[in-house]
């Protein structure tokens, strides 16, 4: 249990709209640190500001300024994925790059300003006094991180970053990786070494081609993996879902089934609340809101997190 407790309550502002904005106030909201409209606090710790908004006027706040596309210019999380060269790897290589899907660019500058300003908060606590300041977190320059990560170092790989269906980018050699139908639906594959395509191998019953020793060595397979790929395909499409998800614990294999969100509520595959009622998804570890009784005297509120 870790408890972080905000003397007189936090004071987190809020100044302008958009939808990094909107997403870091979701998650403050969803760990029980209330925001509000900048102009209905008198003691501000934090302002979140929309943009290049100019923020409230009270003097020693942090301010975290959220861009939903680069620092200094309007747009959206479709121009950040763009500018960021995201958009340009995502989709197969004989059809036209595709966007990040529900705001992906957006939740992440959003949750990146709902961490600095618990990070403010926690050191307001510690240190006894509001450190005055200006972050700005834009979504283009936080998917630029994602890129840079992606590209790596091209002296050691072969396969560029570029748009080549289900395989994911820069992936180093693997095979196989990826999403594969079977019978009734899809399963996820990442195979890191001999070891995990060997047990892969296991869980589809060792068809007579996966036997053959060209289709041994799975970084061999990697540089070329297209009939490998058509042939494993096949092999799985003869199994269900969970069938593959037995085989795969048996053999000790890196396969996992893809699920709806009823499917893992019908399988106990996530724990208990952590899906809404209306199927929204809820914070993976529980907040206990109590009132207590702080050092001053006043009123504390204190936030219990259990993981």
């Amino acid at each position: 249990m870790r408890t972080l407790h905000f003397a007189g309550g936090p004071r987190i502002g809020v100044s302008g709209a958009n939808a990094s904005t909107f997403y870091a106030q979701y998650w403050l909201d969803k760990i029980g640190l209330a925001t509000k409209n900048v102009n209905e606090l008198d003691n501000l710790s934090v302002e979140i500001v929309a943009g290049g908004g100019l923020g409230g006027e009270k003097e020693n706040v942090t301010r975290i300024h959220l861009w939903d596309f680069q620092m200094g210019r309007d747009g959206n999380g479709l121009h950040a994925a763009a500018a960021a060269g995201v958009s340009w790897v995502i989709g197969h290589a004989d059809a036209p790059p595709l966007a990040l899907p529900v705001d992906v660019p957006e939740k992440w500058c959003g949750l990146i300003g709902a961490n600095l300003a618990l990070s403010a908060l926690l050191e307001a606590n510690l240190k006894g006094h509001v450190r005055a300041r200006r972050v700005d977190v834009s979504a283009a320059d936080t998917l630029r991180s994602f890129a840079d990560q992606n590209s790596g170092n091209h002296a050691e790989i072969d396969s560029g970053w570029r748009r080549n269906g289900s395989t994911a980018v820069e992936h180093g050699g693997i095979f196989p990786q990826g999403y594969y139908a079977c019978r009734d639906g899809h399963v996820g594959l990442v195979g890191r070494s001999r070891g995990d395509w060997a047990a892969i191998r296991d869980v589809i019953g060792r068809p007579a081609w996966s036997n053959e020793e060209r289709f041994d060595d799975p970084l061999v397979l990697a540089r070329d993996s297209a009939e490998a790929d058509e042939l494993l395909s096949k092999a799985l499409a003869e199994f269900d879902r969970d069938d593959l998800l037995q085989r795969a614990i048996k053999h000790g294999a890196p396969l996992a089934p893809v699920y709806a969100t009823e499917e893992l509520v019908d399988r106990d595959v996530v724990r208990h609340g952590f899906l809404g009622d209306d199927g929204s998804t809820n914070l993976p570890f529980d907040i206990v809101q109590r009132a207590g009784q702080g050092a001053t005297g006043h009123k504390e509120e204190t936030g219990e997190i259990a993981s």
